[in-house]
C-alpha cells in the first residue's frame, strides 16, 4: 500500500503517524457556509478522519449558470472546508458516474478548468477528476502542472467490471498521471467483492502510483475495511450522511483498522 500523496502532517492524523494505515475519507456534501464549517470541523475533531470528501454536485444541481459562475460558487465556499485544517478532496460527481448534477461533457469539462485555475496554490487540496469524461487527460496535465493531487475515478453503481476491464481503467489512470487511481463497483456477488480486490492488489503491484478500490453496499463492506490488505491507500466512511452505499461510520471504522 502507498499511502494517500495529499495528507496534511500538521493534522497529526493517524495515517499521518502511521503510513501503514489506510487514510480514512469522510464526505460532506454541503451547500453553504455554516454547514460545510461544521461538518469539516466535526470531522476534525474525532481525531480518526484524515481527509473531507466535499462533493460539490448538490451545490451545482439544478443550476444553468456557466462554468466559471458554478466554479466561482464552490470556491467562495472553499474558505470553510480547510478551516478546519484536513485536506480537503474536492469531487464533482456527475450524473454519468451516480452523482447528484446532470451536467454536459463540455460543461464539466469547463467547471473543472475554471476549479483548477482556482484551486491553485491552495493547500490541502485535491481534485477528483472521472477518468471516462471526454478531456479527462487534458484536465488532469492541467491540474498537475500547477500542482493540484489527483484522484482520478470510475465508477460502477449496477455491477463490477471484469478484472481485465478494472486492470485496464487503473493503467489508463496512472498513463493520465494521476496521483490516485481510484474505482468504485457494486457487487452482486461475494465473486465481484473477490474481483474488485484481486484487480486493486494487481494494480498496486504493477503501477507507480496508489490505487483505491472499493466494492459498495452491505456485501462490499470488506473492502472498506480490509481494502489496504490489498493495497487499498485510502477507505471511505461516514458521519452522518453516507455519500455512497456501504459506508461505515467513522468511529467505528476506525476503531475497527486500530484493532487489525
Amino acid at each position: 500500500m502507498l499511502p494517500l500523496p495529499f495528507l496534511n502532517p500538521a493534522a497529526g492524523t493517524p495515517a499521518v503517524r502511521n503510513p501503514l494505515r489506510p487514510s480514512l475519507i469522510v464526505p460532506t456534501q454541503a451547500v453553504d457556509a455554516d454547514d460545510l464549517s461544521s461538518h469539516c470541523a466535526e470531522a476534525a475533531r474525532t481525531g480518526v478522519v484524515d481527509v473531507v470528501e466535499w462533493r460539490i454536485d448538490p451545490l451545482l444541481a439544478g443550476s444553468d449558470a456557466d462554468g466559471a459562475t458554478r466554479a466561482e460558487a464552490v470556491l467562495a465556499l472553499l474558505p470553510h472546508a480547510v478551516a478546519a485544517g484536513l485536506p480537503v478532496l474536492v469531487t464533482l460527481r456527475t450524473g454519468f458516474e451516480g452523482g447528484l448534477v446532470d451536467i454536459a461533457e463540455d460543461e464539466y469539462a469547463e467547471v473543472v478548468r475554471h476549479l483548477i485555475a482556482g484551486l491553485s496554490g491552495t493547500v490541502p487540496i485535491a481534485l477528483d477528476i472521472e477518468i471516462d469524461r471526454a478531456e479527462s487527460h487534458a484536465l488532469i496535465a492541467a491540474a498537475r502542472e500547477v500542482g493540484i493531487p489527483v484522484v482520478a475515478s470510475h465508477h460502477n453503481f449496477e455491477s463490477t467490471d471484469s478484472e481485465e476491464d478494472l486492470l485496464a481503467t487503473f493503467r489508463r489512470m496512472a498513463e493520465a498521471g494521476a496521483d490516485v487511481a481510484k474505482a468504485a463497483m457494486m457487487p452482486r456477488s461475494p465473486v465481484d467483492v473477490a474481483r474488485l480486490l484481486a484487480a486493486t492488489a494487481e494494480a498496486q503491484e504493477e503501477l507507480g502510483c496508489p490505487v483505491l478500490g472499493i466494492s459498495m453496499g452491505q456485501l462490499g463492506r470488506a473492502s472498506r475495511i480490509m481494502g489496504a490488505d490489498f493495497g487499498s491507500c485510502a477507505t471511505f466512511a461516514q458521519i452522518g450522511e453516507a455519500s455512497a452505499p456501504g459506508q461505515i461510520d467513522a468511529a467505528h471504522l476506525a476503531e475497527i483498522l486500530d484493532r487489525i
